[in-house]
């Protein structure tokens, strides 16, 4: 039994990672824009808690998309590390 999963599933876990990258991206967005036009007060705080929001799925993205990249690597048999 192969420890690394194959090529469809990495596949599979890439074009996750792409899509929770970009709703992480989008709400960064969407926060960096109100805390740009806003001056300060309460709607800057949501713009803040908007950008901390979105990184979650950005980051979780990334995990899922390097995970898929090593093991695609290392299916191949190069080194990784």
């Amino acid at each position: 039994m192969s420890t690394t999963p194959g090529p469809q599933r990495e596949g599979k876990q890439k074009g996750t990672g792409a899509r929770l990258i970009g709703v992480g991206l989008v709400l960064i967005v969407i926060g960096l824009a109100i805390v740009l036009l806003v001056d300060s007060g309460t709607p800057k705080g949501i713009g803040v808690a908007l950008m901390l929001l979105g990184a979650l799925p950005a980051i979780a993205g990334a995990v899922i998309a390097g995970s898929a990249m090593i093991s695609a690597r290392s299916r191949k048999g190069k080194p990784f590390a």
